[in-house]
């Protein structure tokens, strides 16, 4: 099978020439000192789809809210500004690109956001230990990390096919992806959320998720959403990397964050790790409910 060039594929899509036009809106917003929360509810309540999933986020154990929020406003009460423009920015976006699905795409797709909804959740709760004003933020940088092998889902079917055998069959990812793409998923990523002029630190980490020694910034949010993305793909939610087997202690990205917070050195990493995968296992499910693009 013949290879493909998978940025000149990006540049030559006409639904790829434009972000969505909620994200289009809110990103002109934030770059505003001041915004007001009005302003972000009156662009979201336009999206009657991406609203819905907000109150559903809003209104899920995650949450634990006794009284039902109702209305994008009181979602902003109680969710901030920043967990509500970040979700709506990773909705609209996977909507954009899901809805040029072709059906023989549907099952890698129902994986890739499979992984995407797992790697979000256990990289927030990681955030919640280490930094909780970070969670929000890293829960959309897990939820768009990998958004450069849908791109080549969507836009090479056929070769993302080979892609995967050929990682399986033992070749190095970034290898194979370089071979029978052109590019990474990672650069392939970053290029859309250039072209798409997303907010920092969502091309960062889309990047450099793979190696966050790499950024002099943002890293803390690339080393979360790498240990989540690694400890799917182990637990059973992985989309291809062809990994079995974590072993924390030895990963470059939680040697930086041990840096970073001392604390972890002390930790019982099998503890740590087990504290994690129960609550994934058990939120991973209603988030999948949750945030699934083809539910509605």
């Amino acid at each position: 099978m013949s290879a493909v060039n998978l940025a000149q594929l990006i540049e030559d899509t006409d639904w790829l020439v434009s972000p969505p036009t909620v994200v289009e809106h809110i990103n002109t917003l934030l770059k505003h000192e001041q915004v007001h929360w009005n302003e972000i509810a009156r662009i979201v309540e336009r999206e009657p789809a991406v609203a819905a999933r907000i109150l559903r986020v809003v209104n899920s154990p995650l949450y634990g809210l006794k009284v039902p929020v109702t209305s994008i406003p009181q979602a902003l009460v109680y969710m901030g500004t920043l967990a509500v423009t970040s979700i709506t920015t990773a909705v609209s976006i996977f909507s954009q690109l899901l809805a040029e699905s072709q059906p023989e795409a549907v099952p890698y797709l129902e994986r890739f956001w499979w992984h995407s909804t797992c790697a979000a959740f256990v990289a927030r709760a990681l955030a919640e230990q280490l930094e909780r004003s970070l969670a929000d933020q890293v829960f959309t940088a897990a939820l768009l990390h990998d958004v450069g092998k849908l791109l080549m889902i969507q836009l090479a079917l056929p070769q993302y096919r080979e892609l995967e055998q050929q990682i399986l069959s033992g070749v190095p990812e970034q290898e194979a992806e370089r071979a029978i793409m052109g590019m990474t998923h990672e650069e392939a990523g970053h290029l859309l959320a250039q072209r798409w002029k997303l907010p920092e630190p969502l091309p960062s980490v889309i990047r450099f998720h793979s190696a966050p020694q790499m950024l002099q910034r943002f890293q803390t949010q690339a080393a979360v959403t790498r240990i989540a993305d690694l400890l799917c793909e182990v637990w059973g939610a992985g989309i291809g990397e062809g990994i079995s087997k974590v072993v924390l202690a030895e990963e470059p990205s939680w040697k930086l964050l041990a840096e970073k917070f001392p604390e972890l050195e002390q930790i019982d990493l099998a503890a740590f790790t087990l504290n994690l995968e129960q609550r994934f296992r058990e939120a991973a499910t209603m988030l999948h409910a949750m945030l699934d693009t083809s539910a509605e």
